[in-house]
């Protein structure tokens, strides 16, 4: 072999090295960034200290909502585990009444959806005495549909009077409702193809869009996108005034905070409340106060999916944003909102309840619902946290 090839194949060598090395870094800055971010070296918080009963339920409580003015919880109720496996059946809708310390969770609806797989859920209040109950459903044909259910003046059961679809209902995780037929919804991905899907899972970018829909627009009007970027949409809420709307980003692990006009329902985005993990639904209390679910371990919650006995811990955060928000006064800055201070209300490493998925508070009462588990739990709050 000559002298020149053989530099030139020492060259190759080289490079061949360099890039090696250079793949090699790359790969293992994926890994750990994959690791860090999945909560591999999260430290958790010491167990909390609460009263807690386990309440059986006959499939898991993804989402709670909370009618404070009758006491009475709503539960989300589907065999989310089965869904895993392939066996899952309709849901149904869950009312337990949280004024009777030994009340076991009946069925909310008159009538079930053919079809009926429950998610997401907002109740509104009609101001004559009615309820509606707004709840997404993914039914086993793969569309999604906003199941609008309402309960009369009289009470008793909730009877389906409408349903809503768009090609805009992407893959909608949480709902708000702000009147009748009006609402917020955000979707949990945004991919469209392969190349997208991998940016939105792996590289975290935002592609999931807020979405407003009104039925009194023309049909062609009645649903539009109204923010973009979001980063894996799980949950939404809204303050008690109906100025600001909170989307929880998975994958952002934060909360975005919006400014909604009431008029248009245009919202704009004010900044982000980054969180210690990755969050889910959000809960809005009496106070105006907010109550996140957080998966501090998103790795064990995947897991977990897969293996019913791997536990995937549960943590509920509460925020505490300056008191004057929660008011009608007009001209708070909205850094002011931001300003506020997270507290650890209640965690448990999956023993108790795993993949918590909400924390709905009444009172001193803390429900906590989980994607998987087919219980819920209710928990005294300790003191400061009520």
């Amino acid at each position: 072999m000559s002298s020149n090839n053989t530099s030139a194949l020492k060259i190759g060598l080289r490079r061949f090295a360099w890039a090696l090395a250079v793949a090699t870094l790359l790969f293992a800055l994926v890994v750990l960034d994959f690791l860090r971010f999945g909560g591999w070296f999260t430290e958790l918080p010491p167990t909390t200290d609460h009263r807690c009963r386990s309440l059986p339920l006959s499939a898991s409580s993804e989402d709670i909502q909370i009618d404070r003015s009758r006491g009475l919880a709503f539960l989300s109720l589907l065999d989310r585990r089965g869904l895993i496996t392939g066996s899952a059946k309709d849901g149904d809708i869950g009312i337990l009444d949280l004024n009777d310390p030994d009340a076991a969770p009946l069925s909310a609806l008159g009538s079930i959806p053919v079809g009926f797989r429950p998610h997401g859920m907002s109740l509104y209040p009609m101001g004559d005495g009615s309820y509606r109950l707004f709840v997404i459903s993914h039914p086993p044909d793969g569309s999604h549909i906003i199941e609008v259910f309402e309960q009369p003046s009289s009470g008793g059961f909730f009877i389906p009077v409408a349903s809503f679809s768009s090609p805009l209902f992407q893959s909608p995780n949480a709902i708000v409702a702000t009147g009748p037929s009006q609402f917020y919804l955000v979707n949990d991905k945004g991919a469209t193809n392969g190349f997208e899907r991998l940016r939105e899972t792996l590289f975290r970018s935002g592609l999931s869009t807020i979405v407003y829909f009104d039925s009194t627009q023309p049909e062609a009007e009645q649903a539009r996108v109204v923010a973009t970027g979001v980063k894996t949409g799980v949950g939404l809420g809204m303050s008690l005034d109906g100025r600001w709307l909170f989307a929880a980003e998975t994958l952002g692990k934060r909360i975005a905070i919006f400014e909604r006009n009431a008029g248009t329902g245009d919202i704009e985005i004010i900044g982000h409340l980054p969180t210690p993990g990755s969050p889910d639904n959000i809960h809005i209390d009496g106070k105006g106060l907010l109550w996140v679910a957080v998966h501090p371990k998103l790795l064990d919650l995947v897991r977990h999916f897969g293996d019913p006995d791997h536990r995937s811990p549960s943590l509920i955060m509460q925020y505490s944003p300056r008191s004057e928000l929660i008011s009608d006064e007009p001209g708070i800055a909205p850094a002011d909102l931001l300003a506020g201070e997270w507290l650890t209300a209640h965690f448990n490493d999956g023993e108790l309840i795993s993949a918590g998925s909400v924390g709905a508070v009444h009172h001193d009462m803390l429900l906590i619902g989980s994607i998987t588990e087919s219980h819920v739990l209710q928990c005294r709050l300790q003191e400061g946290l009520e």
